[in-house]
């Protein structure tokens, strides 16, 4: 069987770290045809001259002609239409996504133009741009194939399944460093909305998660993947992390998807779909004690979901808008530029006014997206919301 030739966006964060776990693992399965590192540039020509990658880029040109003295074997490139390149490239059988935010958006988007598989973890195209991505890959012929491991756990239960059977699927939440928290989230400091309770993940999907705005956009996401009505995504709370999603049918039977909080599970299993191969983690042991617990969520104390559905209502560029303004206050607050609640109030602010944004297609998204992202940097350095 010929090895799938791969590109890999976003190789040097968490994502694609563990990306190039699986790589290392089943060495006879795959080929790195392409690297993007953003501006980690030494570590990224690392990674390029380990795997002898044909294309390698990074973001920022400054550090173009150093990356370029580090690489030994690779093509050096830069900016987003390096990543464009190597994500159209006609050999290249796979696209694995793992950059945060929309950065990577129209060169995924150019890539299901023609066809290409996808393994998505960068959720935030999806969020933003769901129906034209979504619409695009149906008319290509683009597989699009999820990797966080809440999607792909409900892309594993619906697997044969009818559409007309399934009344929900149940994305399952940690709950975060916050869930039981008592007092009020004005005074939350960086360092413990950092500290994720079962989960090792980058720092901004880890502020994301503390919020509840992870699972929030989560909720777009699998609305647009799997076909769905809003009303068909619940979440529920469960502080374990074992059940990874779950799917309700219309018989009231639940399929759920388990395995240990590990990243490289799901991976894997987009990479080699629709193969399985032996993964280089532990099974779980059901010979030990466990428990598994689930509840509702806070949605006055944790509001992101109902911000997640008032997008989703609205339709056009406000799911967009809900995920740009998130991506600038996030940033903001590791910065200790706002506090942590602020994020929650820039994010009602502009999605009050989402309707005065056009949507209808991707240039209107975009042009959105940036709009939003100035005011909303205009508003933080205005320092109202510190």
């Amino acid at each position: 069987m010929a090895k799938k030739k791969i590109v890999i966006l976003g190789v040097t964060g968490s994502i694609g770290q563990s990306t190039l776990k699986v790589v290392r693992h089943l060495p006879d399965q795959f080929e790195v045809v392409g690297v993007a590192g953003g501006s980690r540039w030494q570590e990224t020509a690392q990674i390029a001259n380990e795997f002898k990658v044909p294309y390698a880029s990074v973001s920022n040109e400054a550090d173009y002609e150093k990356f370029k003295s580090e690489l030994k074997n690779s093509e050096a490139l830069h900016g987003e239409d390096a990543l464009t390149k190597m994500c159209t490239l006609p050999e290249v059988d796979l696209v694995l996504c793992g950059i945060v935010g929309t950065s990577a958006l129209i060169p995924v988007y150019e890539a299901v133009k023609l066809g290409k598989t996808i393994a998505l973890a960068s959720k935030e195209i999806l969020v933003a741009a769901g129906e034209v991505v979504m619409d695009t890959a149906h008319k290509s012929g683009a597989t699009i194939l999820p990797v966080d491991s809440e999607h792909s756990a409900i892309f594993q239960c619906l697997e044969g399944k009818k559409p007309k059977d399934i009344r929900r699927v149940i994305l399952t939440c940690s709950g975060g460093p916050f869930l039981r928290r008592e007092e009020g989230f004005c005074s939350v400091e960086i360092g413990d909305a950092l500290k994720h309770p079962t989960w090792e993940m980058g720092r901004k999907i880890t502020i994301d998660s503390a919020s509840l705005m992870n699972k929030a956009l989560e909720v777009i996401e699998a609305r647009w993947l799997f076909d769905l009505e809003p009303d068909q995504v619940d979440v529920v709370i469960h502080p374990q992390s074992i059940v990874h999603s779950m799917v309700e049918f219309t018989d009231n039977t639940v399929l759920a998807q388990m395995s240990e909080n590990d990243m490289v599970f799901p991976i894997q299993f987009a990479m080699t779909y629709p193969e399985r191969f032996s993964s280089s983690l532990k099974p779980m042991d059901f010979t030990k004690a466990m428990s598994l617990t689930f509840e509702g969520p806070d949605h006055d104390r944790f509001p992101s979901l109902r911000y997640a559905h008032k997008a989703m209502d609205r339709g056009g560029a406000a799911p967009a808008i809900l995920n740009a303004v998130n991506e600038v206050a996030v940033h903001a607050f590791l910065e200790e530029r706002i506090k942590f609640s602020a994020i929650w109030d820039l994010i009602k602010l502009f999605l009050d006014k989402a309707a005065t944004y056009p949507g209808s297609n991707l240039e209107e998204i975009l042009s959105a997206d940036s709009k939003v992202r100035l005011e909303a940097e205009a508003l933080i350095a205005s320092g109202v919301y510190q």
